[in-house]
């Protein structure tokens, strides 16, 4: 039987949550780049427009999915700095 201290598996699951964070990070910077603009920007000239535009809607379903992807990576990064894990 091997034999993992609580720590060490807080560590390693913070580096996966970096390495994850660091791909949406990259996802929304194409987003903002692609657009030059903020999510707010983007999101409110997509609602004033009257024209629909099918590939600027896709693309703010998926900036916007992004966005909430990184509140609850962030949250769970948080979690795992302060070791709050139950290993089972």
């Amino acid at each position: 039987m091997i034999t993992i201290e609580k720590g060490h598996v807080s560590r390693l699951m913070l580096l996966e949550a970096y390495a994850e964070k660091h791909e949406i990070e990259e996802k929304l910077k194409y987003y903002r780049r692609i657009y030059n603009k903020t999510f707010k920007e983007f999101e409110k000239e997509l609602k004033d427009t009257q024209t629909e535009n099918f590939k600027h809607f896709d693309d703010y379903m998926e900036w916007k999915a992004y966005k909430k992807q990184m509140e609850e990576l962030n949250a769970r990064i948080e979690e795992l700095k302060s070791a709050n894990i139950k290993v089972a």
